[in-house]
């Protein structure tokens, strides 16, 4: 990184170079880099800034570098840089004590043809039924800063219903569609809101109907979320503030009743020693006449890592978690990270009273520089309201995101 002690003023950058590209477009690697641009003015904290934003596109090794010749009163720099492997087949198998399992693959392209858009296409077979999942997103929306987003859901599932003793409360057969669209809007840095509107539809099996008692299902809504990130990206690990906020209003076909949803979360992540990772985060949900196929779904994501693995259904819940990250091993081309946490909540539903939760866990994070997903991990946490240990295994961070 260059020094420099002239103004910004006094010099303009005159060209920004990539080396190393293979799959991705020079034009979208500029597009990604912007404030920095052709023309605007060369500071201290250019080539910081460029950094950072190619690090947080997560489609390139987060090894990057920067050199930069000044002549006369004009910047040239020149970006050492390697795309990331983005197709990503990510092998799902999943089971509980009770015998159910899924299994399936999700596919993921984040860097679909050099142009730094995504496309997933997931499906999965299992005890309980099968889904088919599609979404789609473009980072850089007709060329501007907006961020378009698009998913589909199909399928036949069993859900099931447990409490924190892992005893089934409620249990039924469902056809399920679904499909959403969105746009994401960056007011600056650090600030964006997102808007979208969602159709759903969930159809029970007759004899579930005729025991369970509930609806169907058909609504059409709208979503806004208020976002603030304000992060560093380094290597392996991110420090700073995440905060989001989603509000939902639903309208109601036919037998459901029209329906909001508030969601909100906070992680806050510090780095406390050198190489380590402090992440304090907070999650919280409140509904109105949420139908029963539409509460949250707790379990197996931080905040909720000591309930049973999406088997926790919740009309109102609340919980805060802190995780601490250790690298165990920064081997060629990657790190192994362990950590320990320790979580407290509570989670209301239609057929359960407030039930609290908390308990300790501890879990390893594996970061693959080459890969364009975030840490591979897997937790073991117990919940020592009832003794009982829950496996889980993803993608995310330090407990966090």
């Amino acid at each position: 990184m260059l020094t420099i002690s002239l103004s910004a003023a006094d010099i303009t950058i005159r060209e920004i170079n990539f080396n190393g590209l293979i799959r991705t477009k020079e034009h979208i690697a500029l597009q990604i880099v912007r404030p920095v641009e052709i023309g605007s003015p060369f500071s201290n904290e250019t080539e910081g800034i460029i950094i950072q934003e190619l690090r947080e596109a997560g489609i390139f090794n987060p090894e990057i570098t920067t050199e930069v010749i000044i002549q006369e009163n004009e910047a040239f720099i020149e970006v050492f840089l390697k795309d990331r492997w983005t197709l990503i087949p990510i092998p799902i198998f999943s089971f509980s004590q009770n015998g159910a399992w899924k299994a399936g693959v999700l596919g993921i392209e984040s860097n679909l043809l050099g142009y730094y858009k995504t496309l997933g296409v997931g499906l999965f077979i299992g005890s309980e039924g099968w889904s088919l999942l599609s979404f789609f997103s473009d980072n850089i929306f007709l060329g501007t800063d907006l961020k378009f987003g698009s998913s589909i859901t199909l399928g036949l599932n069993e859900i099931t219903d447990e409490n924190v003793q892992e005893e089934t409360i409620r249990n039924y057969q469902v056809d399920e569609t679904g499909f959403g669209m969105s746009l994401e809007y960056p007011f600056s840095e650090e600030f964006s809101l997102k808007g979208g509107g969602r159709y759903d539809r969930s159809v029970l099996r007759p004899e579930s109907a005729v025991q369970t008692g509930i609806p169907d299902m058909q609504s059409a809504g709208l979503f806004n979320e208020i976002i603030w990130k304000d992060l560093y990206y380094g290597i392996p690990y991110n420090f700073g503030l995440l905060a989001k906020a989603e509000f939902n209003w639903n309208w109601g076909f036919e037998d459901t009743e029209n329906y909001t949803a508030l969601k909100g979360k906070v992680n806050w992540s510090l780095n406390p020693i050198a190489n380590h990772l402090l992440v304090i985060g907070a999650v919280s949900g409140w509904s109105r006449d949420n139908p029963v196929q539409q509460q949250f779904r707790l379990g197996g994501e931080p905040g909720s890592l000591v309930l049973p693995v999406r088997r926790i259904a919740a009309d109102e819940y609340s919980a805060s978690s802190a995780a601490y990250n250790v690298p165990l091993w920064f081997f060629p081309g990657g790190t192994l990270s362990i950590k320990g946490f320790y979580e407290v909540g509570y989670y209301k539903s239609d057929i359960v009273e407030r039930t609290l939760f908390h308990g300790p866990g501890t879990g390893l994070e594996i970061f693959i520089d080459n890969l364009a997903i975030p840490a591979i991990q897997m937790n073991i946490a117990w919940n020592l309201e009832t003794g009982r240990y829950q496996f889980s295994a993803g993608v995310g961070m330090g407990g966090g995101d």
